[in-house]
């Protein structure tokens, strides 16, 4: 079966109440999530879109930039609806040939106690951050971006008046989160295709265009589907600080690669020695190095996946059901900090045994 790149249960409840409303046992959940996402592919291959080729827009790179761009809303010349206005000096500055998530909002902080000083900490200033309060500042946030994309699109948005700057949200900080809290999914482009949600009585054969933008005068082109399904696996989650052991986004992920589930906080990390002598200390030794965990023991390493899994982001989920063998499997960003330099990333495969309560470490490159 084909893997899921992103399931989203975090902001989109819909297949958490669809379980609990239905009684739906584990492999109930797990048909009807694996039929959801067949009839999305059916969709995508419809309008000529290739869901594979969205995977970089839809989970974590290790070499990519993530980036939240600031404007100021009471500078932007468009005063009912400054949004667009942003949308649109960001998507002028977009490569052609890229595929990114967008995602907007307005900062959500009432009592004016947080964001001020999160972004005076965090953000790489271009003008100011003079705002007159924070749920005035409007943020575009997109993933999959080089570096010299990151700087192509802050030089170029130096000439609109409402551009303060931007935050870096490629790794882990309390300004990612807090700043991830506030953001809707607005859309993916996907090279010269841009992808919305319409709504749910209009007809995926359909495209339309909900926004207030027009990205075709952009010359870009315009593909929709119903929310249900674009809000559910072509919605990028930003990967939060978060403490907690479980939530439904985290048991419907699991659910989505097995017909039988079962706590990942009763789960034990399996590292089989072999594969952590040759693979991890030879093959990855410098990555370790560059970390500065060179000297990491498979003990430290499975305690790492443990606590990367209380943040509750799993990607890439999938369920290989051939007649010699039967696997579900998912993948998570371990993070390891670095003095004097941005955190080392490490990406894990990992295979889930939910009745033997197994984490089997597969790959980590």
């Amino acid at each position: 079966m084909a893997a899921i790149h992103t399931l989203n249960a975090r902001g989109n409840v819909m297949l958490s109440v669809l379980r609990e409303y239905f009684s739906w046992t584990d492999a109930r959940t797990f048909r009807e999530i694996r039929r959801f996402h067949s009839d999305l592919l059916d969709i995508l291959n419809a309008k000529g879109i290739d869901y594979d080729l969205l995977r970089t827009a839809l989970t974590p790179q290790q070499t990519k930039q993530e980036v939240a761009f600031l404007f100021d809303e009471e500078r932007c010349d468009n005063a009912v609806i400054p949004g667009v206005e942003c949308a649109d000096a960001l998507f002028k500055l977009l490569d052609r040939n890229t595929t990114h998530s967008i995602l907007g909002g307005d900062l959500i902080d009432d009592k004016d106690e947080i964001a001020r000083k999160l972004l005076s900490e965090a953000a790489v200033v271009a003008k100011d951050l003079n705002l007159r309060h924070p749920c005035f500042c409007y943020v575009l946030y997109v993933n999959n971006l080089s570096c010299k994309a990151v700087n192509t699109i802050h030089d170029g948005l130096k000439a609109h008046g409402a551009y303060l700057g931007y935050v870096p949200c490629t790794y882990a900080s309390l300004a990612k989160t807090f700043i991830s809290m506030s953001l809707v999914n607005l859309a993916i482009k996907h090279k010269t295709v841009v992808i919305l949600g319409h709504e749910d009585d209009r007809p995926n054969t359909e495209d339309y265009n909900l926004h207030l933008h027009d990205y075709t005068v952009l010359g870009l082109n315009l593909k929709s589907i119903q929310p249900s399904y674009f809000s559910t696996f072509l919605a990028y989650k930003i990967e939060r600080m978060f403490l907690e052991k479980s939530d439904d986004d985290l048991e419907i992920a699991l659910r989505s690669m097995s017909s039988e589930a079962a706590p990942l906080a009763d789960f034990t990390v399996l590292i089989e020695e072999a594969k952590f002598s040759k693979n991890l200390q030879t093959k990855k030794l410098g990555k370790l190095e560059r970390a500065g965990v060179a000297q990491l023991t498979k003990a430290d390493l499975e305690e790492a996946i443990r606590r990367k899994l209380r943040s509750n982001y799993l990607y890439n989920m999938e369920w290989i059901d051939e007649r010699t063998h039967q696997l579900s499997k998912f993948n998570i960003m371990l993070e390891f900090p670095r003095v004097g330099g941005f955190p080392e990333r490490l990406l894990v495969s990992l295979e889930y045994k939910p009745a033997e309560k197994v984490l089997r470490l597969l790959t980590a490159c």
